[in-house]
C-alpha cells in the first residue's frame, strides 16, 4: 500500500544490577534493501546481536549496567530508527559506555582498536576469547584520537558518534578464506541468508556477548578520553 508506513525499533533490555542508568548497546538494523531478503545486510548483524542476548540471558549473568539489544528500523532509508531513538533518549547519551553496532557482513571479529584510556579495560575483558576458539585470532590494539563526525555515515553507529558517544566496532577479516565479498551482494538480489557463514556468525555472536557483557560489568563507565580529537 502507499505510505507512509510506520516503522518500529525493537529493543531487548537487561536492567543493570548496580548502575541501571548507565548503558551498553549492541545493535543491528531490522530492515533490508528491498530487492532481496537482507540475509547479510543486516541479517548477519542482527542475528549476532540476538544470539548474544540469548546467551547472556541463558548464562544467568546479572550485568552491572543496563544492556540494550537494539534492532533499529529504517536504516536503509536514512538511519531513521537510530535517529529517533537518540532524539527520544538524549538524557541517556552521556551514560553510554559503547555502542557495538554490527552492519558489515558475516565476517568474524578479529580484534578491536580502542583509545589508550580504554586499552587496559578491553585487554582484561577480552582475555578469555582465545581460550574459547584457539584457531581464531583476536587482538586489542591502541588507537589514536579520530575526528568526531559532523554528518551521518553509512550505519547506525554514526548517529551515536556524532553525539560524542563511543561507537567502536570490531575489526573483521575473512581469515579462513571463504572469499566473501560484501560488495558482490550489497543492496542486490543476491543478499540472501545462504551468503552467511555459520562458523563466523557463531564467533561473532560469542564475541559480542563476551565483550558487551564485560563492558557492562566494569566498575566504571568507559572513559571517553582520547576518543575524539
Amino acid at each position: 500500500r502507499m505510505g507512509p508506513v510506520k516503522y518500529h525499533n525493537v529493543i531487548g533490555k537487561i536492567k543493570g544490577s548496580k548502575y541501571p542508568d548507565e548503558y551498553v548497546i549492541a545493535s543491528g538494523h531490522l530492515d533490508a534493501f528491498d530487492v532481496a531478503t537482507g540475509g547479510v545486510d543486516c541479517g548477519s548483524g542482527l542475528t549476532s546481536v540476538m544470539e548474544a542476548a540469548r546467551m547472556i540471558k541463558k548464562s544467568g549473568a546479572k550485568p552491572k549496567r543496563t544492556m540494550l539489544f537494539c534492532a533499529f528500523a529504517g536504516e536503509e532509508f536514512g538511519l531513521l530508527g537510530a535517529l529517533a531513538w537518540a532524539k527520544a533518549n538524549k538524557d541517556k547519551l552521556g551514560k553510554i559506555s559503547n555502542v557495538f553496532n554490527r552492519d558489515g557482513g558475516p565476517l568474524p571479529p578479529v580484534g578491536i582498536n580502542v583509545p589508550k584510556a580504554m586499552y587496559q579495560d578491553f585487554v582484561k575483558i577480552c582475555e578469555s576469547i582465545k581460550k574459547i576458539r584457539p584457531d581464531y585470532t583476536f587482538e586489542v590494539k591502541e588507537s589514536k584520537p579520530s575526528k568526531k563526525p559532523t554528518r551521518l555515515g553509512g550505519s547506525d553507529a554514526s548517529v551515536f558518534a556524532m553525539e560524542g558517544v563511543p561507537a567502536i566496532s570490531f575489526r573483521e577479516e575473512d581469515f579462513k578464506g571463504y572469499n566473501f565479498s560484501y560488495y558482490e551482494i550489497w543492496h542486490t538480489e543476491r543478499d540472501t541468508y545462504t551468503k552467511s557463514i555459520p562458523e563466523y556468525q557463531e564467533q561473532a555472536a560469542t564475541i559480542m556477548a563476551i565483550v558487551s557483557l564485560g563492558v557492562a560489568n566494569l566498575d566504571h563507565q568507559l572513559s571517553r578520553e582520547g576518543l575524539y580529537e
